[in-house]
């Protein structure tokens, strides 16, 4: 597992994860188990928060947007925040697998949080690791 090393970060609850900015477009992707767990605590079927996406594998649906944010954003607060997609629990790290049984952490420099708060340490990358390991497998 690669990860990046000394990075800081602290969320700034300023919500830009959760939508288009000028500078990219933000695909929420989903699993299957998360677009259930979803449409289990909401009640909405799932084609009203997301649509089938494919060549994202393992994610196979994105999340629909309003005015270019998610659809579950309401303000700056997500309102699905404790069954939120694992995509967005992660960011502002991505995960990306390089080969069969080999990992690597990405950060994105667009969020305000990074270089704040504390060190995100390895034990911290591997938990969310084992985390996306354990969703993976929920899916099969």
């Amino acid at each position: 597992m690669r990860f990046p090393k000394n990075i800081r970060f602290e969320c700034q609850r300023c919500a830009r994860c959760c939508g288009d900015t000028t500078e990219r477009k933000r695909n929420i992707l989903l699993l299957e188990s998360e677009v259930r767990q979803i449409s289990s605590v909401t009640g909405l079927e799932a084609t009203k928060f997301s649509n089938p996406s494919s060549g994202t594998e393992p994610y196979r649906y994105v999340m629909k947007k309003k005015e270019k944010r998610c659809t579950f954003l309401k303000g700056i607060d997500c309102q699905i925040y404790p069954h939120r997609p694992l995509i967005c629990r992660f960011y502002p790290f991505s995960l990306e697998q390089l080969g069969a049984e080999s990992y690597e952490f990405k950060v994105s420099g667009e969020c305000l949080g990074v270089g704040l708060g504390k060190v995100i340490e390895e034990k911290d990358f591997r938990a969310m690791l084992d985390k996306a390991l354990n969703c993976m497998q929920v899916r099969r």
